[in-house]
């Protein structure tokens, strides 16, 4: 294993960042035709195949797509009205609401996949002669790290 310098922090960072802003904008040209943005979409596939056992309330999806709770208020009035979730009282907190995704959100979400999957293929394509499996499994512990060690 190469010994972890500077300079490497240094270029992993660069690209990291780099490939993020690039890849977000991409995303937000394939979703444009479904009308959703990148952050759109990230609570819908939060709420559809990211979820825990019940209904979300607007500040845990918030903490856990990283977006202020106005912002997710906004986006859940909006698949409300698309019919992709159900508001629900809280069962002991009458004063809260919790989310949960309706199985159109679950459509949608396939239809989303099955539209943008050819470019994700050319993305991902770019890495040829990578080791794909073993990238995706540095991505998830990447993420999983970042997800437990949040600033």
């Amino acid at each position: 294993m190469a010994e972890l310098t500077g300079p490497i922090v240094a270029e992993c960072a660069t690209w990291l960042s780099i490939v993020s802003k690039l890849f977000n904008t991409r995303m937000g040209e394939l979703l444009a035709p479904h009308g959703l943005t990148p952050g759109q979409f990230s609570i819908l596939h939060h709420l559809t195949r990211q979820r825990l056992e019940g209904e979300h309330s607007i500040s845990q999806i918030a903490a856990a797509v990283e977006v202020e709770q106005p912002a997710v208020t906004k986006t859940i009035s909006k698949f409300q009205n698309l019919g992709l979730v159900e508001i629900v009282a809280h069962p002991s907190d009458k004063r809260s609401k919790l989310v949960r995704p309706t199985p159109e959100a679950d459509r949608l979400l396939g239809a989303i996949y099955q539209n943008i999957g050819p470019d994700l293929f050319k993305v991902f394509n770019s890495l040829n002669g990578t080791d794909i499996e073993g990238f995706a499994a540095q991505l998830k512990t990447l993420g999983q790290w970042m997800d437990k060690n949040r600033l």
